[in-house]
């Protein structure tokens, strides 16, 4: 039995979709954030911390729990294939001690209910740092260029065959911006100067610069 191709989103579709889940994803950010401050103070007031800097101990850790975790999804995305075991140690530290702060108090009063319902924001957060990345780099790495998406007449989702590669557009706008590049500086265009150029993720810009490439090398 052959396979259909798969349903792809796009259009007016595709774009309400990626900005709804890329909402959603700051929003859990936010709010676990704002859990873990809210904890975090009150742990530090319990404990007779200076009320001035009871509340910068939670948000510190939360913020380097997500640099780390940010830090080393974008060093990844651009293929270092070491095992970076000092990041990973205090991401490792940052986020047990997210969890401690977030139920230290429950736990030393005795009511580990309150603790379990406590750990859920930090490791919500902490999940969402891992996944959230990539995800989102997934997301807009294949969504269209900007200003061609009014050009989508259709709401409905439209069927189209796996990996369709680069949308036509961008294709082309790649092309001059690489041959203006090549006249002005003899060298041929990179992909982070693809990126910035045309405003799309890494994962697009690469696939941009394979096409450009593929289409210089063979006399096109």
């Amino acid at each position: 039995m052959s396979s259909s191709p798969a349903a792809v989103l796009t259009g007016r579709t595709a774009v309400l979709v990626r900005r709804t889940i890329t909402s959603v994803v700051f929003v859990i950010a936010g709010l676990a954030f704002a859990f873990g401050f809210g904890n975090g103070l009150a742990l530090g007031l319990s404990l007779g911390v200076p009320t001035w800097i009871a509340p910068l101990v939670a948000p510190a850790v939360d913020l380097s729990v997500l640099a780390l975790i940010v830090a080393i999804q974008f060093i990844r995305s651009q293929g270092f294939g070491g095992r970076m075991v000092g990041p990973r140690l205090l991401l490792a530290f940052s986020g047990l001690v997210t969890i401690v702060l977030n139920t230290a108090t429950a736990v030393l009063n005795h009511h580990y209910g309150r603790a379990a319902f406590d750990a859920v924001a930090p490791l919500l957060l902490i999940g969402w740092g891992e996944v959230g990345p990539s995800l989102l780099t997934f997301l807009h790495g294949s969504s269209p260029a900007e200003g061609t998406e009014e050009k989508d007449s259709e709401d409905e989702p439209s069927i189209v065959p796996d990996n369709p590669g680069p949308p036509p557009e961008l294709v082309a706008r790649a092309r001059e911006l690489a041959r203006a590049h090549h006249e002005a500086t003899g060298k041929p265009i990179s992909r982070d100067a693809l990126r910035a150029e045309l405003k799309v993720a890494n994962v697009l810009a690469g696939e941009l610069l394979r096409v450009v490439r593929a289409t210089a090398s063979g006399g096109a």
